[in-house]
């Protein structure tokens, strides 16, 4: 696939429900952009995607809809240290993100649609300048400007937007 499609620049991969990997040799390194949502039985084998070996991956985004048994994301290690963007979306077990120490260059966080998202890692890189959370009832009160629990996680953030309100 590498060679084949050495001029690939992203992929969006849409509730393919039989789709367990990628090809040997995995994604072209020259990818930009990735999405993957609600693609359960590639989603289980996100470990062996070699995602921290694409050198060009700056925009990734995933939905774990159909994916009941992912409580954490990301796991250490499996996303590249480029990434300038990554969007969580529709992800209704989701209860813990960590894995962001490494994540030096990203500039831009969404969450949306994260109901038992229970709290903003801690480290999140200094580097975010834009966060944007909708409909996760539980940060909500977290991300309170001044008041919530996880202000101090993100009060250095440029601007957060939460539920549609820029709060900074």
């Amino acid at each position: 696939m590498c060679t084949r499609l050495s001029s690939l620049e992203a992929v969006n991969l849409v509730y393919c429900s039989e789709l367990e990997s990628f090809p040997e040799g995995g994604l072209p390194s020259n990818l930009d952009g990735l999405r993957i949502f609600g693609s359960k039985k590639l989603i289980a084998n996100r470990m062996h995607w070699g995602l921290d070996r694409l050198i060009c991956l700056r925009y990734l985004a995933f939905s774990f809809d159909k994916c009941e048994d992912i409580v954490s994301f990301p796991e250490e290690g499996l996303l590249p240290t480029i990434l300038t963007t990554l969007c969580i979306f529709n992800s209704p077990n989701l209860k813990i993100l960590e894995g962001f120490r490494n994540l030096t260059a990203l500039q831009h966080l969404f969450i949306d649609g994260c109901n038992e998202l229970e709290c903003l890692p801690e480290g999140l890189p200094t580097s975010l300048s834009d966060l944007g959370i909708d409909n996760c009832p539980l940060l909500t009160q977290r991300c309170q400007k001044g008041r919530g629990e996880d202000w101090p996680k993100i009060s250095h953030i440029t601007r957060v937007r939460v539920d549609g309100s820029l709060i900074s």
